[in-house]
């Protein structure tokens, strides 16, 4: 959904040439593979893992073809990116002012659809309803809720925002599309959503750690030594990790958990006295996003409850 939303907002703006009309296009985008989604895990009740791979594969190729066909003998078009906006007096703050609060309209509108996000799911009876149906969808089924319209609806919405999310990254962030672009930033939201225990304030705080692991992937790769900084950087968010553990669980805490973190923090604010003029390739430096995130699933954050039904078709003959 993410591939086709890139390819959707890019085929947008270029068509229009109205960037937010691009943004629309990749939402649209994105919801039209979420009602194939849709339709074959909800309706036709599909193993969902199975129809998610075939997606995948499916939007591989259609985006590919699509670019092909449209652009493939126009050269490589690079579009009018959106301009960033900055936050007078919070872009000041120092070290993370610039990072923040110096971003695009898109950036500041991802924050609103957290809160947002937050307020449907836990203030509204919309977002009662579509929690009873992952949770305990006879229960919902008995109270009158129809479990295929509300899992039609989560699908649909949650395609439109992972489409809007692509557009974001095509002609909001590079102004241009490469085939398969996405590079498995759709695995990394998953992991995201897991490591953020199916919270949405959970999740926005796991997606800035692996968003900020590819970002510093970015980086290093143009520096001829890994600076000091990075040191310093694990370090402490080792010890921020360890410290948001005890607070959270106390003496319950995983002693293996806890001295893991310590010990990583401590390796890091050693790093960082000692200032090593260490080199690292390329290939290590592509693969960081991806070790946090297996780092972060293998239990140091503790393991959230799914949705009790998350990927079980819903029969009320065998269900009710």
């Amino acid at each position: 959904m993410i591939l086709m939303g890139a390819f959707g907002g890019y085929w947008g703006q270029w068509w229009t040439g109205d960037i937010l009309l691009g943004m629309v296009a990749g939402a649209a985008a994105g919801t039209s593979l979420a009602a194939l989604m849709a339709l074959l895990s909800v309706t036709a009740r599909s193993d969902q893992i199975v129809v998610g791979v075939g997606l995948n594969l499916f939007a591989i190729g259609l985006t590919t073809f699509s670019f092909r066909e449209v652009f493939g003998d126009r050269g490589e078009i690079v579009l009018d990116r959106m301009g960033t906006m900055s936050i007078p007096v919070l872009s000041a703050l120092p070290a993370i002012g610039d990072a923040l609060f110096s971003q695009t309209a898109a950036t500041y509108a991802t924050w609103l659809i957290v809160a947002l996000t937050w307020f449907v799911l836990y203030r509204t009876s919309w977002g009662l309803a579509l929690r009873a149906v992952g949770e305990v969808p006879a229960a919902a089924d008995t109270a009158g809720i129809s479990i295929a319209v509300r899992r039609w609806q989560a699908v649909l919405v949650t395609g439109a925002l992972a489409g809007l999310a692509g557009s974001i990254l095509s002609i909001v962030q590079l102004g241009l599309f490469q085939e398969n672009m996405s590079a498995g930033r759709g695995f990394l939201a998953l992991a995201a959503v897991i490591f953020g225990r199916w919270r949405p304030l959970g999740v926005a705080g796991a997606c800035f750690v692996f968003g900020g692991a590819d970002a510093l992937q970015l980086r290093l790769q143009a520096e001829e030594h890994v600076p000091p900084e990075v040191w310093l950087f694990f370090g402490m968010v080792a010890l921020v990790a360890a410290a948001w553990l005890f607070a959270r669980s106390g003496r319950r805490a995983s002693p293996r958990a806890l001295g893991t973190l310590v010990a990583l923090a401590t390796i890091g604010f050693a790093l960082r006295a000692a200032a090593p003029e260490w080199s690292f390739p390329a290939q290590l430096w592509l693969a960081l996003p991806f070790v946090v995130t297996l780092a972060a699933l293998s239990g140091i954050a503790g393991a959230g409850a799914a949705p009790a039904a998350i990927a079980i078709p819903y029969r009320r003959d065998r269900d009710v």
